[in-house]
């Protein structure tokens, strides 16, 4: 039986939830070690976008048996994936849908709906508060404005606040480019503002940022404030009541379902075009749920 040669690049090693991600191709390959052989990579940050082009396009050079990536650019990486497929070399893309029909699959959460979660969960916590809505304001935090995933997210928090509270002003959007201090010193200030009552982040370093910028502020308890994804500092801010609630994902899953599919591919087994394992919303009241910790701690449970 021949053993696969797959490369799994994702967007950055500086986040808990990539990592945890790469740790699902891997255990991919620790079930199936006569099978696969995974290799994985990524740039040191999200913003080192033209460094994973370049990876990309060294990885496609090198003829594997198969590739997975979680493209941080809509656009640049197509040429490869497209050379990549052309080239009889199956892709799986994961948690960014890139601007091509070339691709084996594509694994991810559906980012709008995940993200009308957060809106549903601020208005109930604001209808709890009993605070009229005439006059209050909301903001969305932006980690990267050529991810399409991220401005899905952004996309369907705003359509669901405006759906379900249209009295709420939603601010201007903070664009940050992943920057976890610049979210932190934007959130201090714009908390000046008594009539902020809501912020969302889009993924874990702008969540990071926001949880730092309320604790820094002093306004833990003062706005509900959301983020897309988990890492050790957004669930401790969450456990705090700092953070009243995480979109968390399952990014093990994805990883090692990643890895599967190209495996499926390879062995002429049919292969789903489009996987979403889904999002749950955590808060302080369901952290130590027995399914919440198999979430946030999947290496462990």
């Amino acid at each position: 039986m021949k053993k696969y040669n797959i490369k799994v690049i994702v967007k950055a090693w500086n986040s808990d939830f990539w990592q945890t991600m790469l740790s699902g191709a891997k255990a991919a390959m620790v079930e199936m070690p006569d099978r696969v052989e995974v290799e994985v990579m990524a740039p040191p940050e999200e913003s080192d976008i033209l460094q994973q082009v370049e990876m990309l396009k060294q990885v496609v050079d090198s003829k594997p048996d198969g590739i997975v990536i979680a493209s941080t650019s809509n656009d640049l990486t197509v040429p490869y994936i497209e050379a990549a497929m052309d080239a009889g070399i199956p892709v799986v893309t994961l948690d960014n849908q890139v601007s091509t029909e070339k691709y084996t699959s594509f694994i991810g959460t559906d980012s709008k709906t995940a993200a009308g979660m957060a809106a549903d969960a601020l208005f109930e916590e604001l209808h709890k508060s009993g605070k009229r809505l005439a006059g209050k304001k909301a903001i969305v935090i932006n980690s990267s404005k050529i991810s399409k995933v991220d401005l899905d997210r952004d996309a369907g928090f705003i359509e669901r606040i405006k759906t379900l509270a249209p009295e709420i002003e939603i601010l201007e959007t903070q664009y940050v480019e992943n920057d976890a201090v610049l979210t932190e010193n934007i959130v201090c200030e714009l908390l000046h503002d008594s009539n902020l009552v809501g912020i969302f982040a889009d993924n874990d370093m702008t969540g990071v940022g926001i949880a730092n910028g309320i604790r820094r502020a002093g306004a833990q308890g003062r706005v509900f404030s959301y983020a897309f994804d988990a890492n050790g500092v957004e669930i401790e801010a969450v456990q705090d009541g700092v953070l009243t609630g995480m979109i968390v994902q399952r990014p093990f899953q994805i990883g090692y379902m990643g890895v599967q599919c190209v495996i499926d591919a390879l062995e002429g087994k049919s292969v789903e075009r489009k996987i979403d394992p889904g999002a749950k919303l955590v808060t302080k009241d369901n952290l130590q749920d027995r399914e919440v910790q198999k979430l946030l701690y999947p290496e462990k449970m």
